[in-house]
């Protein structure tokens, strides 16, 4: 069975770009917090699988509060 979602652009592009800006956050206070390249590497690896989680999460959360998106089951 397929799954669809249909929603707004304009909050696709928000989710998008405030989620991406807190990626980018997370990621440089790594490198101010340490030198060990190898511990930082692993770190951001770690955040951006955990900020793409939040990213599905946000919208499947938006989808059952808000008619701008709508998740649909064909």
């Amino acid at each position: 069975m397929e799954k669809y979602i249909h929603i707004e652009e304009n909050l696709l592009r928000h989710i998008f770009t405030t989620e991406s800006q807190k990626i980018v956050g997370k990621c440089l206070k790594r490198f101010e917090l340490t030198d060990d390249k190898e511990l930082i590497k692993k770190e951001i690896k770690e955040l951006i699988y955990e900020s793409i989680r939040d990213i599905r999460d946000t919208i499947f959360n938006c989808s059952k509060s808000k008619n701008a998106i709508s998740l649909t089951k064909l």
